[in-house]
Protein backbone atom coordinates (compact mmCIF):
# COMPACT_ATOMS: atom_id res chain seq x y z
CA UNK A 1 0.00 0.00 0.00
CA UNK A 2 1.45 3.37 -0.95
CA UNK A 3 1.11 6.54 1.16
CA UNK A 4 -1.69 8.01 -0.98
CA UNK A 5 -3.78 4.87 -0.59
CA UNK A 6 -2.96 4.78 3.12
CA UNK A 7 -4.25 8.33 3.55
CA UNK A 8 -7.68 7.16 2.43
CA UNK A 9 -7.89 4.43 5.09
CA UNK A 10 -8.41 4.54 8.86
CA UNK A 11 -4.73 3.91 9.61
CA UNK A 12 -3.43 4.84 13.05
CA UNK A 13 -0.14 4.56 14.90
CA UNK A 14 3.14 6.23 15.78
CA UNK A 15 5.67 8.14 13.73
CA UNK A 16 9.14 7.37 15.12
CA UNK A 17 12.57 8.80 14.35
CA UNK A 18 14.59 6.27 12.35
CA UNK A 19 16.98 4.01 14.21
CA UNK A 20 17.10 1.07 16.59
CA UNK A 21 14.08 2.26 18.55
CA UNK A 22 11.96 2.48 15.39
CA UNK A 23 12.95 -1.07 14.44
CA UNK A 24 11.99 -2.28 17.92
CA UNK A 25 8.64 -0.47 17.75
CA UNK A 26 7.91 -2.15 14.40
CA UNK A 27 8.63 -5.56 15.92
CA UNK A 28 6.57 -4.78 19.02
CA UNK A 29 3.58 -3.46 17.04
CA UNK A 30 3.65 -6.62 14.92
CA UNK A 31 3.64 -8.74 18.09
CA UNK A 32 0.91 -6.70 19.82
CA UNK A 33 -1.37 -6.65 16.76
CA UNK A 34 -1.18 -10.23 15.48
CA UNK A 35 -4.40 -10.08 13.46
CA UNK A 36 -3.51 -6.82 11.70
CA UNK A 37 -1.37 -5.91 8.74
CA UNK A 38 1.32 -3.46 9.84
CA UNK A 39 2.10 -0.73 7.32
CA UNK A 40 5.63 0.67 7.60
CA UNK A 41 6.53 3.74 5.56
CA UNK A 42 10.26 4.55 5.83
CA UNK A 43 10.97 8.22 5.14
CA UNK A 44 14.72 8.11 5.96
CA UNK A 45 14.52 10.47 8.97
CA UNK A 46 11.36 8.92 10.39
CA UNK A 47 9.19 5.82 10.07
CA UNK A 48 5.39 5.70 10.02
CA UNK A 49 4.09 2.54 11.70
CA UNK A 50 0.35 2.06 11.22
CA UNK A 51 -2.43 -0.49 11.46
CA UNK A 52 -6.05 -0.23 10.44
CA UNK A 53 -8.45 1.14 13.07
CA UNK A 54 -6.51 0.41 16.27
CA UNK A 55 -2.79 0.07 16.98
CA UNK A 56 -1.56 -1.33 20.30
CA UNK A 57 1.98 -1.11 21.70
CA UNK A 58 2.87 -2.65 25.06
CA UNK A 59 5.88 -1.97 27.21
CA UNK A 60 6.49 -5.72 27.50
CA UNK A 61 6.74 -6.27 23.74
CA UNK A 62 8.89 -3.16 23.25
CA UNK A 63 11.27 -4.21 26.02
CA UNK A 64 11.45 -7.69 24.49
CA UNK A 65 12.33 -6.20 21.09
CA UNK A 66 14.91 -3.81 22.59
CA UNK A 67 16.36 -6.37 24.99
CA UNK A 68 16.30 -3.89 27.88
CA UNK A 69 13.88 -2.01 30.16
CA UNK A 70 12.17 0.93 28.48
CA UNK A 71 9.47 3.13 30.03
CA UNK A 72 6.85 3.91 27.38
CA UNK A 73 6.86 7.60 28.32
CA UNK A 74 10.43 7.75 26.93
CA UNK A 75 9.04 6.84 23.51
CA UNK A 76 7.54 10.30 23.19
CA UNK A 77 11.02 11.84 22.83
CA UNK A 78 11.46 9.96 19.54
CA UNK A 79 7.81 10.16 18.46
CA UNK A 80 7.35 13.57 16.81
CA UNK A 81 3.86 12.66 15.61
CA UNK A 82 1.23 9.99 15.38
CA UNK A 83 -1.90 9.34 13.38
CA UNK A 84 -5.28 8.99 15.10
CA UNK A 85 -6.06 9.54 18.75
CA UNK A 86 -3.84 8.15 21.48
CA UNK A 87 -4.64 6.61 24.86
CA UNK A 88 -1.64 6.21 27.18
CA UNK A 89 -1.02 3.99 30.17
CA UNK A 90 2.26 3.12 31.87
CA UNK A 91 2.30 -0.32 30.24
CA UNK A 92 0.42 0.28 26.98
CA UNK A 93 -0.21 2.87 24.27
CA UNK A 94 -3.22 2.57 21.99
CA UNK A 95 -3.84 4.64 18.89
CA UNK A 96 -7.34 4.56 17.47
CA UNK A 97 -9.50 6.24 14.90
CA UNK A 98 -12.55 8.03 16.25
CA UNK A 99 -15.30 8.16 13.62
CA UNK A 100 -17.40 10.35 15.94
CA UNK A 101 -14.98 13.25 15.31
CA UNK A 102 -15.87 13.29 11.62
CA UNK A 103 -19.58 13.44 12.37
CA UNK A 104 -19.26 16.62 14.45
Amino acid sequence: MDEETAANHDLVGPVIRSGNLAEAVIDAVEEDNPDCDVLVLDRDDYVRIHTLGTCRLTRASLEKALGEPFPLASLEIDMPAFRGRMKTRTDEYIWFYDHAEQEQ
